[in-house]
């Protein structure tokens, strides 16, 4: 597919440790509490809700960047096919026009996330 470079950044939340440490006293904080799924108030060393405990996060614009294009496509194509199938369930006359425009940006789609380019093939 693409080639996807990752760029994390050190979590500011945990500054970088990967425990939660920003409640009160060095506790971990209501919203990594409640990130692990645990009931109370005080908890000590908690996994960082922010990075998942890595010590490192990628930005939330970033990954929405990353992933915007491939979900478009797919409800493009899904929407297209869908449409395509109830044309010629339905007998519409506009069925041959609807499987030219169609088909052309299936394939376009298509040929652009299956070429090979990007990953050395």
């Amino acid at each position: 597919m693409l080639d996807v470079k990752v760029n994390l950044y050190e979590c500011f939340h945990c500054k970088g440790e990967g425990t939660c440490s920003s409640g009160e006293n060095g506790n971990s904080c209501a919203s990594c509490i409640k990130r692990n799924e645990l009931k109370g108030s005080t908890f000590y060393g908690l996994l960082c809700g922010s990075c998942g405990g890595i010590g490192k996060a990628e930005p939330l614009t970033e990954r929405m960047n990353k992933r915007l294009a491939p979900m478009l496509a797919i409800i493009l194509v899904v929407s297209l096919l869908a449409l395509i199938f109830w044309a010629a369930f339905a007998n519409s006359t506009h069925f041959s026009e609807l499987l030219a425009f169609s088909s052309a940006i299936i394939g376009s789609v298509a040929g652009f996330y299956f070429s090979g380019k990007g990953n050395g093939t």
